[in-house]
């Protein structure tokens, strides 16, 4: 299976996601964001990745948790689990905040809900009631009536440019495939692991 990898490991992340839009269209974009504070205490959750360019570009509130953590740390590990087709990848790497342009742009392709509710939800806050969000959505909704909403100053885009990337291929025979890239200046060396 070495021979069959491409040398790129984005360029194989990109043909095992279509391999799984094209099985399961369940989910395809989502991965465990792992992240860890100024103390090295770990936090994980799913994300959506928007897209893959020169690494993996994730969106969200630049006071969330996840945005926290990475001003501090700005390391972080993802991991994807196409666990129907017995797959799995996991990247690790650098982070790094996108600027407003591109945050613009990938904004503006958002359903209308989504950007009001990015004007609406402060995801560090304690709420009393799920009441609280709903009428900050309702007067956001009011607010932006008959106009397009423009990307709010807390909200925006990081991206995780890989290091390390390594894919699991479950086998019948339960000895797994696993396979890593490790960058190596511009280049990238793979190489078969023990699973």
């Amino acid at each position: 299976m070495l021979t069959q990898l491409t040398a790129d490991p984005l360029r194989q992340f990109l043909l095992w996601q279509e391999e799984w839009r094209a099985a399961d269209p369940r989910m395809p974009n989502s991965a465990v964001l792992a992240t860890a504070d100024h103390r090295g205490r770990p936090s994980a959750r799913w994300v959506d990745v928007a897209y893959v360019d020169h690494g993996f570009v994730y969106f969200t509130n630049h006071a969330s948790r996840k945005a926290a953590d990475v001003a501090v740390n700005p390391v972080a590990a993802l991991c994807f689990g196409w666990l129907d087709k017995g797959r799995q990848i996991r990247a690790e790497g650098p982070v790094s905040r996108l600027g407003e342009v591109e945050s613009d742009a990938y904004f503006a392709t958002l359903p209308r809900s989504i950007q009001l509710l990015a004007w609406s939800s402060d995801q560090r806050a304690e709420i009393d009631d799920r009441r609280v969000v709903r009428e900050r959505f309702d007067a956001q909704r009011a607010r932006f009536t008959g106009q397009e909403i423009p990307r709010p100053a807390h909200w925006g885009g990081y991206r995780l440019t890989p290091e390390e990337v390594e894919f699991w291929q479950r086998r019948a025979d339960e000895i797994q495939d696993r396979f890593r890239y490790r960058r190596q200046g511009e280049d990238w060396h793979m190489a078969r692991i023990a699973p």
